[in-house]
Formats: structure tokens, sequence, C-alpha cells
């Protein structure tokens, strides 16, 4: 009897073993479903800008007919491709130009501009000085502030006082004196620096700039990219300012300046269009595929600590 009983058992554990794994797998497929069906819905405007980029704008009839976008018939799954939009971009308007406008703009406040945010930042979460959760607190209360509110005031001082109207200087020097949130953030990691390594330092006679620059800096790579492809994303896309300081100046346009150019009276040219924003997002497409894996881990980082 207790060998029958034996394996009776036995012969039901695979079974037991069998559920149990199918009860932990099932919440991970159902997950993996959701995300799937999540990216398919972020997929299809992306494919649908892609496909109509390679489409024509009108029908054509050169012994054989062939379907623009405004026919009733026109498919963007599947039609006749055509890279005439991208030729005609590149050769009747400035993208070029446009585009080394954009990144000779934001190279100073990107760079620069995180290395002062990342100072202010371990100022205020490795250093004790007198007001230092108040003047945090106000620097951060600036974050509530919609652009909005202070774009006129900043027009005024930039045209009346420094005379900067028609240059890219109001588009570069703010830049590099740092934003509060890029300080926020790089501020959560500095919070969980190992306080060793501090003590070891200063044991061996380096001071606070030293510990910053040759030991804070280092161990932060991953924040300070993440924060560089956050502030890239924000300048590099950018219209309004570009628009209120150079937009009369043409040979000074950034590049959504001169995507925006593309004449849109009468029938929109949607192809050209389509064509123009699949070129303005290769350079943060390729920069987020370089530097995923520090994106990813920056945003951890500074979400935990602290």
């Amino acid at each position: 009897m207790q060998t029958e009983f034996s394996a009776a058992a036995s012969a039901a554990q695979p079974k037991a073993d069998k559920k149990q794994r199918f009860k932990r797998i099932l919440p991970k497929i159902v997950l993996y479903v959701i995300l799937i069906f999540l990216a398919v819905l972020w997929l299809i405007p992306f494919l649908f800008a892609l496909s109509t980029s390679f489409a024509y704008q009108f029908n054509i009839n050169d012994g054989e007919a062939v379907v623009g976008i405004y026919h009733k018939d026109y498919n963007w799954l599947w039609h006749t491709i055509t890279f005439d939009n991208y030729s005609r971009l590149f050769s009747e308007y400035n993208i070029l130009g446009g585009f080394m406008n954009t990144i000779l703009y934001m190279l100073a406040p990107l760079f620069v501009g995180v290395f002062t945010s990342a100072m202010a930042a371990y100022a205020f979460a490795r250093l004790r000085f007198p007001g230092r959760d108040v003047i945090f607190f106000i620097l951060l209360s600036t974050i509530l502030l919609p652009g909005v509110i202070t774009m006129i005031p900043s027009y005024i001082l930039f045209a009346t006082v420094y005379h900067w109207t028609n240059t890219p200087l109001p588009l570069i020097i703010p830049g590099c004196f740092g934003s509060a949130m890029t300080m926020f953030l790089i501020r959560q990691y500095f919070l969980g620096f190992p306080k060793e390594l501090e003590e070891a330092a200063q044991i061996d006679g380096m001071g606070w700039w030293g510990i910053f620059v040759k030991i804070a800096l280092p161990l932060s790579m991953p924040v300070l990219i993440t924060q560089i492809i956050l502030s890239f994303n924000g300048i590099y896309n950018d219209y309004l300012g570009p628009l209120l300081y150079v937009g009369t100046v043409t040979d000074l346009r950034t590049l959504q300046l001169v995507l925006k150019s593309i004449p849109t009276v009468g029938n929109t040219p949607y192809p050209l269009m389509m064509a123009g924003a699949i070129v303005a997002l290769i350079p943060t497409f390729i920069l987020y595929c370089v530097a995923q894996k520090f994106f990813v881990e920056g945003i951890v980082l500074s979400g935990i600590k602290g």
C-alpha cells in the first residue's frame, strides 16, 4: 500500500509543478502581451509617417497610373515607392544648414549646462552651508513656472538690455547655467554617494573640488549621460525659442524652423513633411540606440537614490 501511494504521489508531483510554473509564468505572459500591444500602438503612427514619406503626392500618369495620397484608393501599407520627397527636401530646403545650426547652438548648453547642474547638485547633496535647503527649494520651485510666463520678460531683457535679437546668443548663454530639473535629478544620485569614498579622499588631502571632478563625476556617468540625452531632445526639438530670436534670419534658422518653412498652401505636401520628420528623427534615434544602456541605468539610479 505504501509503495502504491508513493507511486501515485510521484505521478501527481509533475502535474503540480506544471501548475505552479504556469501560475508564475501567466502574469509575465499577460504583461508581455500588454507591452507588445502598446508597442504596436506606438509604432503605427511612426510606420504611417515612414510609409507616407515614400509616397507620391498626386496621381502621376506617365503611361502607368500611380496612386497618390489624395486618391481614394491610396493604401499606406502598400503603395508605389518614390525617393523624390527626400531628394526634393535636400535640394529645395537648407536641411543640412539648419541641422548644423542646431548642433552649434546646443553644444555649449548641452555639456556646459549639464556640468554646472552637476556642480550645483553635488553642492546641495554633499556640502553643508547656511541656507542650503532654503536655496534648494527656491530653485526647485522654479520648475512650477511655465515657460510661457517668463517668455515675454526674457525677450524684453534680451532685446532691450543685451541687444541679442537676431543672434543665437539667447539660445546658447542661458542654457550654459544649467536647469533646476537637471540639478534635481543629478542630486538624487549624489544623495546615495558612498561617504567612505569622500572620507578616504579627504584623508589623502583631496578637497571638495578634487572629489567632485575625480571621483563623483566619473562614478555618475550614467546619470550625466541620461541628462545629456534629455537635454538634447529638449534643445533639438525646440521651436518657439529659435522662432523668437533667429526666425527672421534665414541663415541662422534651426532644423525645426527649416522644416516649418515647407509651404502648406493649397494641398498640404504631407509626403514631403513626413520625409522631413523622418530626417529630423534620425539623430535622436541614433543617440538613444547608442546610449540606451546608460539612459535606462541613469533613470533607475536617479529615481531610487535619496
